[in-house]
């Protein structure tokens, strides 16, 4: 479990520092730059077909793995929890994100935390999901094609972000340069983590690493997503209103801090840094 408490170390570290940074920064709350609730319908069909590959992964993993050697071993064991995990929160961001508050009776700025809250969801599910390939591939004897696509990895985690980035800056919640300090800082704490163990600690490193992480993003989920269903109560409630109001920011900027620092472990989890 010391990769549990060397990312709440590293979390921590990373949110007071991000902070700090945009404790006098703020974003235009400009018209929303789509039309938001049509792209949340959109979403929804997304995932739903990612569940289904999600799913239909766990069944055929199962069915190669029957009478190997291998099928009770730590690769596998890794590869089907965090398939399950992917599915979990596909099917539930799918709801999640198809109960996208309306503007009139909420006001403007509750739909935008409801949406950019979901969509991180969405973005470490996906992610979740494609590091899933390491540890599978591996199983299977595949070295080379891992090895490329350990390369590869890392690269759509930095495209990828341009979206998200893209996302909260439109939403009038986060810069888009907010969003890249939340990466920078969450892959140096990674990183850092990663050589401290490799050159001091080699013992910590564990092969159970990646499942722990996976799970850590699990519960990051769960609490992103209490948090976004409880906007659709803002019509009734007009305390919960004013507190999204108030905080809805800060909120943004904690979950991409915590995004961003969980999929940088993630990544050193499955390339055996950690």
């Amino acid at each position: 479990m010391w990769v549990v408490l060397a990312f709440v170390i590293a979390a921590s570290i990373g949110i007071a520092v991000v902070l700090a940074a945009t404790r006098r920064g703020s974003a235009p709350l400009n018209v929303e730059p789509w039309l938001l609730y049509d792209t949340a319908k959109l979403h929804v069909a997304i995932m739903g077909s990612l569940a289904g590959f999600a799913v239909t992964g766990i069944v055929l993993i199962a069915g190669l793995a029957r009478g190997q050697a291998a099928a009770g071993g730590p690769a596998l064991n890794t590869v089907v929890v965090m398939f399950t995990v992917a599915y979990f929160y596909y099917v539930g961001n799918a709801f999640l994100i198809s109960y996208l508050p309306h503007r009139d009776p909420s006001g403007d700025f509750v739909p935008r935390v409801h949406f950019s809250l979901a969509s991180s969801i969405e973005y470490r599910t996906l992610f979740v999901s494609w590091f899933a390939l390491m540890p599978l591939l591996r199983t299977y004897g595949l070295q080379q094609t891992a090895d490329i696509l350990a390369i590869l990895l890392p690269i759509s985690l930095l495209i990828g972000s341009v979206i998200i980035a893209m996302a909260a800056d439109g939403l009038g919640l986060i810069l888009a340069k907010e969003t890249y300090l939340s990466l920078a800082i969450g892959t140096v704490l990674g990183i850092g983590y990663a050589g401290l163990v490799r050159l001091l600690a080699p013992g910590l490193a564990s092969e159970y690493a990646t499942i722990q992480m996976t799970l850590v993003i699990f519960c990051i989920n769960g609490l992103g997503y209490a948090l976004a269903a409880a906007t659709a109560l803002a019509p009734r409630y007009p305390s919960i209103e004013r507190f999204y109001a108030r905080q809805g920011r800060r909120l943004v900027i904690v979950d991409m801090q915590l995004t961003m620092s969980a999929l940088a472990f993630l990544w050193m989890a499955v390339i055996r840094a950690i």
